[in-house]
């Protein structure tokens, strides 16, 4: 079972990247978009297929998988999607 502390930064994480970018104009985005379905492609493994339904889908993409990961209980995977996902924001935040 996923450590509660592993998936409460997950969890977190998830929070900050979704509330710094839900608000952003397609003209926002640029390439940082590809960035993002990126990593929300990496969460969901590959076995799993996300579409690419553009930027003002992807804050509800990432919550979806980032749920369905922690209900997987991989340890390592949640590890993994923590760590992607601290990159990612800090990629975000440094090209504001």
């Amino acid at each position: 079972m996923t450590p509660p502390v592993a998936c409460r930064e997950l969890r977190q994480l998830t929070g900050l990247i979704v509330n710094q970018v839900s608000h952003w104009t397609p003209a926002r985005w640029g390439n940082r978009g590809d960035a993002l379905y990126e990593v929300i492609q990496r969460i969901a493994g590959p076995s799993r297929a996300v579409p690419r339904l553009g930027p003002a889908a992807l804050a509800d993409q990432l919550r979806v998988v980032v749920d369905d990961l922690i209900e997987t209980g991989d340890d390592d995977a949640v590890t993994k999607a923590v760590a992607d996902l601290a990159a990612l924001r800090g990629r975000l935040t440094a090209a504001q």
